[in-house]
């Protein structure tokens, strides 16, 4: 592949894309294509620069790269800084050239029809020019690293800090990255002409989803996602059950949560008893449901886990390492999650049973509402601590460039 695109989610994120049947896909890079792709941008010419509304287009020898979003040109600090400034620097170059060539096209008065056309893009090269203060201190921090290899005296490093407006709008970057491959069914699975599924969930029941999602320390976006997932369609304007409990295994049954606010964990917990009467409650069913993926987040330290536990049964994880003979603790966290989930299904294989939804996780997560590129990050809590993954869906939809 030869076309790429470079985008800042939380940080610079790579892919490679390509069109297949009128749709874009996208491809996350690993780091040996990263490496590769920013050695090229070091060695290739810019051809030329072409503006769309929405985005950027820079043709090199071999390849081009879409840029949308000028975050990238901030320093993060790391090694791949270099390569963002020899860009600037060569994007730079390229507006230079322009500018004489409509300077000396003016002084002879070439006629409007035959010039060339403008090129470098009025979004990126005027933004670029806005941050020539912050390229800069790249400069300076890559130059402060040479000299210390040089063993020169070393230089204190400038710290660039964003405009106020722009710092409001970054958010730390995610602790996990979890990659999987679903469709979007957000915009596709609609039940009537006027709502998805997704905003047939959010309309009748935001109020419980919110309110119990802050006191258990979920993510608002998630609960939204897994209801909707599991619950039946309204039938003369009712959905019962919503969150699918299994009336026999939590009827009687006293569950007990962690409770939350807006700072973190309060120190207190919510206990009740499970009743019939509470189950056949939009509220008290919303409730027990998201007390009950509370409870399986914090057993596996992981809310990819705990959310494939929702479908699977709090036990599922044990049963398959016991089976397997393996240590339980190497399936646990959020680094594990992923192959936690394929330890369950390969011991539901081995046994020849269908059990539960193989493919939750997936279902799950198409119904969250991503970003452009097909990401969004989450935030959540862990213990007493706050947590964010970055849910990266690898068969991205959407299918124009400036969506």
């Amino acid at each position: 592949m030869n076309k790429f695109f470079i985008d800042y989610q939380n940080g610079r994120k790579y892919y490679a894309y390509q069109y297949q049947n009128g749709q874009i896909k996208y491809i996350a890079l690993n780091e040996e294509h990263i490496e590769a792709l920013l050695s090229k941008i070091l060695s290739e010419n810019i051809n030329k620069l072409v503006d769309h509304d929405n985005y950027t287009e820079i043709y090199f020898d071999n390849l081009s790269i879409i840029i949308d979003n000028l975050k990238i040109f901030y320093p993060e600090h790391n090694s791949n800084d270099k390569y963002f400034l020899i860009l600037y620097d060569k994007i730079k170059e390229i507006e230079e050239k322009e500018r004489i060539k409509k300077e000396l096209q003016s002084r002879k008065i070439i006629p409007r029809v035959n010039r060339t056309p403008k090129l470098p893009t009025k979004q990126i090269i005027a933004g670029i020019l806005s941050f020539s203060v912050g390229i800069s201190l790249i400069a300076g921090s890559i130059n402060q690293e040479t000299k210390k290899k040089e063993k020169e005296p070393v230089i204190t490093a400038i710290t660039y800090t964003p405009p106020a407006e722009e710092t409001k709008s970054v958010i730390n970057s995610p602790n996990y990255t979890i990659n999987l491959s679903f469709p979007n069914r957000v915009e596709t699975n609609r039940v009537s002409a006027e709502e998805s599924k997704l905003e047939e969930t959010i309309n009748n029941f935001s109020t419980y989803i919110s309110l119990y999602s802050t006191n258990y320390g979920l993510p608002y976006e998630l609960c939204c996602a897994l209801i909707t997932q599991e619950r039946p369609n309204f039938k003369d304007g009712v959905c019962h059950n919503p969150c699918q409990i299994t009336y026999k295994y939590f009827v009687g049954q006293t569950i007990t949560a962690p409770l939350y606010d807006e700072l973190g964990f309060t120190g207190n917990y919510d206990t009740f008893l499970v009743t019939e009467d509470m189950l056949n409650s939009p509220e008290g069913n919303i409730r027990v449901g998201l007390a009950y993926l509370r409870n399986c987040i914090d057993r596996f330290d992981s809310l990819v886990m705990g959310t494939f536990a929702y479908n699977q049964g709090i036990s599922a994880l044990n049963q398959a390492c016991n089976y397997f003979d393996l240590d339980k603790e190497n399936y646990l966290g959020e680094e594990n999650s992923i192959k936690a989930r394929d330890l369950i299904n390969r011991y539901y294989e081995t046994l020849g049973k269908s059990h539960g939804d193989k493919n939750y996780l997936e279902n799950v997560f198409s119904y969250l509402e991503l970003e452009n590129r097909g990401s969004i990050t989450l935030s959540y809590y862990l213990g007493s601590n706050q947590k964010t993954i970055e849910i990266n869906n690898t068969l991205v939809y959407n299918s124009e460039l400036s969506r």
